[in-house]
């Protein structure tokens, strides 16, 4: 726990503990579609597989009527010929190719996520083989890339917006999945007045967003936090000021004159 004091302040900050999915609370520009025999990562989804998701978006595009199955069909069987009993380089090639079908109507992006310690998720490959690996896409369609950005037509920089938009919601999740929430307590005079969690980013981005949810009195006191290993020692600064607290109440009342004292009593 990190813990700053100013004058009859003090303001704790520490991870949050409750952490609830980005995706599940949060409005997204993008659907984060994710296939992990261990984990639910991303939005959720009724897809069996990746090939059954990768159908759906290849149908969307070609029709979803007979003509369109056939077409599915005749690419897979012509790709499988070709590959022969190589199936890695098979499914990979199949994949490819639906995807380059695919993007004639849907902005993809690949997810990639990190295995070691903990998880991690980016839209780049960590380049490692053994803890990491490719779990699904992010992806939008340009006709809602389009609205969102009040285009009618698909320009580099429409393109640009809308994917550096995915990359951004990818980095909030990547934040969720790490575990870098964190939340604020601020106490006046060992009471507390004021709380907010759910601050998503490393701890110098997410500082910057909680000053804007402190009083002016507390300017500053972000950047005098410090680590607090002892409970003991969070204790100690909160009687601290409850005492402050105290001696303030009680030297008001010795203040008060007599006859308003008792009245207040009755």
């Amino acid at each position: 726990m990190l813990m700053a004091t100013k004058g009859p302040y003090a303001l704790m900050v520490q991870p949050d503990d409750i952490l609830i999915s980005p995706r599940e609370v949060d409005e997204h520009f993008g659907t984060m579609v994710c296939f992990h025999p261990r984990y639910a990562l991303g939005d959720k989804h009724d897809y069996e597989d990746k090939d059954a998701f990768l159908k759906e978006l290849y149908l969307n595009v070609v029709g979803h009527n007979d003509p369109g199955e056939e077409k599915y069909e005749a690419l897979c069987d012509r790709i499988a010929e070709q590959f022969g009993t190589n199936y890695g380089a098979m499914a990979r090639a199949i994949d490819g190719s639906l995807l380059e079908e695919i993007q004639r109507q849907y902005l993809v992006l690949p997810l990639y996520l990190m295995d070691h310690s903990g998880l991690a998720m980016s839209t780049s490959s960590f380049n490692d083989p053994w803890d990491s690996g490719q779990v699904g896409w992010i992806y939008v369609s340009k006709a809602d890339a389009l609205k969102e950005f009040g285009s009618a037509e698909l320009t580099d920089d429409i393109r640009k917006r809308a994917e550096d938009l995915m990359h951004s919601e990818v980095a909030v999740y990547d934040c969720y999945l790490r575990g870098e929430c964190y939340g604020f307590e601020l106490y006046k005079n060992g009471e507390l007045t004021d709380s907010c969690w759910g601050f998503l980013g490393d701890l110098d981005s997410v500082k910057k967003d909680m000053a804007d949810y402190l009083p002016e009195e507390c300017a500053g006191m972000l950047n005098e936090l410090q680590e607090q290993e002892h409970p003991a020692t969070i204790v100690k600064t909160l009687l601290k000021h409850a005492k402050l607290q105290i001696d303030q109440a009680v030297k008001e009342l010795d203040c008060a004159p007599r006859q308003q004292v008792i009245g207040e009593s009755r």
